[in-house]
């Protein structure tokens, strides 16, 4: 009987874990990973922002092509790059938080670091554009209980997604798309990231593909 109890929790522990890592599952706190529709409609997010090089020529596209986008910053950008929050935000795109350092150690901050973070990246959006800050993602993706409890004190809420392009882990444009089309579904939030070299091309390539599915890009 030791050994079965052993065993549960050992079993417990071990999803518990493997929950932290998968957003969509809304474990420790509820996730919007996608959204209700009965129409082809997606969104389009970006996140690990603000900078000039890549976001500047990537919004020019989105306006071009009148495609308005979910944006999430992380908040030591954001204080060299205030203008470029504020240009995104008035031509009609969303901003949100996502952290002030983007550590690989967030996960890992106690409650008092983690809220600290959110918390003074929310104001500095809200500096930028005048507005308050509601949506919050987690680096990484990574939830557990101690990021859910700051979130709920900072007064944000999580937004996911369920279209990774892994544009991170790939150069490969083509394959970038190819991943995000398999995945095309109504209501799907579509993960890029807008620091990258060759997002507004690839950003252009992602539009092409949405619209020879039949599918249209709103906001969120």
């Amino acid at each position: 009987m030791n050994l079965i109890i052993i065993f549960v929790i050992v079993m417990i522990l071990a999803l518990l874990a493997i929950a932290s890592f998968r957003i969509s599952w809304s474990v420790y706190m509820h996730s919007k990973c996608s959204f209700e529709t009965d129409k082809k409609e997606v969104a389009l997010t970006f996140d690990d922002g603000p900078e000039r090089e890549n976001i500047l020529p990537l919004l020019e596209l989105l306006d071009r092509r009148c495609v308005k986008a979910t944006f999430f910053f992380i908040g030591k950008f954001v204080k060299d790059n205030k203008d470029i929050v504020s240009k995104i935000y008035n031509a009609g795109h969303k901003i949100g938080v996502h952290s002030y350092s983007h550590s690989s150690l967030f996960p890992f901050y106690s409650l008092k670091r983690i809220a600290k973070e959110l918390y003074e990246t929310k104001l500095l959006l809200q500096e930028c554009i005048n507005e308050k800050v509601t949506l919050f993602r987690p680096p990484f993706g990574v939830t557990n209980p101690t990021i859910a409890y700051a979130v709920y004190r900072v007064g944000l809420e999580s937004v996911g997604w369920n279209i990774r392009s892994l544009d991170t882990v790939t150069e490969s444009d083509d394959k970038i798309v190819a991943r995000i089309e398999r995945a095309l579904k109504p209501g799907s939030i579509i993960l890029l990231h807008s620091h990258l070299n060759g997002v507004t091309r690839r950003t252009e390539m992602v539009l092409d593909m949405i619209e020879k599915n039949g599918y249209k890009v709103v906001g969120l």
